[in-house]
């Protein structure tokens, strides 16, 4: 790591101070309130199928239901994209074990795509898939009430699989609020979601990756025409996936120090899951120059990195 100013203002003076004091800051959480649900691709998502769901609505109740659901198939055949759906699955074909009782299992495939026209074949494999996992069930016993209804509880249901993807933006959201201020005052460029060829559009700066994927979370303009690249990211949560995390960030840092156009890396990192892995965690905060936490942003040790 590399020692500053900032550090003996807090009272720091050594380097396992440093860490401490890092390790003992970490927050346990940072959800928000748009964390849990995001309502708007929910609405959007239900709305895009809003239509169909009415014209399947017709089946709730019906006595003849696979007579019913045949003839509507036949004349909206447009409702059986959406029969995934119905069951939290996204996809439109779909690969379905049969029998397990012989050496080779033998599959039947299923096909929801948007069709002009189904033929009879078709239809009654629909019709053989909806009542096999029961939807047919719930719609002749009317257990559920209304298919629009049911899809925003579904989308709901399925929306709880993106709070990981959710929590990470978040983290981003926060710390863009601090870079966005620090820049402001510094009279410095900065760029959220910096990929290579974005850089090169905006600054004619060419960013150095250790792989085609790789994209910073920040990177900042300074004054000598160099580069400060920031990533972020939060784990409420322990696991083994923290060592992989802190050793993929020791050696992103021993790359990028290879580049001069680089100026600086620097590794915010928060969340009480490193309690899990402080071993891994303080071998990256040795040998890399800059690991911070968000409550060492307020100390105004990020505003002295960028300023160095």
């Amino acid at each position: 790591m590399k020692f500053l100013n900032v550090y003996k203002n807090m009272g720091l003076h050594t380097e396992l101070e440093v860490f401490e004091y890092l390790t003992k800051n970490l927050k346990c959480t940072n959800r928000t309130f748009d964390f849990f649900v995001d309502w708007s691709k929910i609405f959007q998502n239900v709305k895009n199928i809003e239509v169909e769901l009415n014209i399947l609505n017709y089946l709730i109740g019906k006595a003849n239901i696979k007579e019913e659901f045949m003839n509507l198939l036949k004349r909206y055949p447009e409702i059986s994209s959406i029969i995934p759906i119905l069951v939290a699955v996204r996809d439109k074909n779909l690969e379905i074990l049969t029998n397990f009782k012989t050496p080779d299992w033998e599959y039947k495939n299923y096909s929801f795509k948007k069709k002009e026209k189904y033929s009879s074949e078709e239809i009654n494999d629909i019709v053989e898939f909806c009542e096999r996992i029961g939807l047919l069930h719930l719609f002749e016993n009317k257990k559920i009430k209304n298919l629009v209804d049911y899809c925003i509880g579904l989308e709901v249901g399925i929306g709880t699989n993106g709070r990981k993807n959710r929590g990470g933006k978040i983290m981003e959201d926060i710390i863009e609020w601090h870079i966005s201020n620090l820049c402001k005052n510094l009279k410095l460029e900065y760029m959220a979601q910096a990929t290579k060829s974005k850089i090169y559009k905006t600054w004619k700066l060419e960013l150095p990756v250790d792989k085609s994927s790789r994209q910073y979370d920040f990177a900042i303009l300074n004054n000598n025409g160099r580069m400060i690249l920031i990533e972020t990211n939060f784990f409420s949560g322990g696991g083994s996936k923290l060592k992989s995390v802190a050793g993929e960030f020791q050696s992103l840092d021993k790359f990028l120090k290879t580049y001069r156009i680089v100026d600086k890396f620097i590794w915010i990192t928060d969340g009480t899951g490193w309690e899990t892995a402080k071993s891994p965690l303080q071998e990256a905060f040795i040998n890399n120059d800059y690991i911070i936490n968000t409550k060492m942003i307020y100390d105004g040790v990020l505003e002295e990195i960028i300023k160095l």
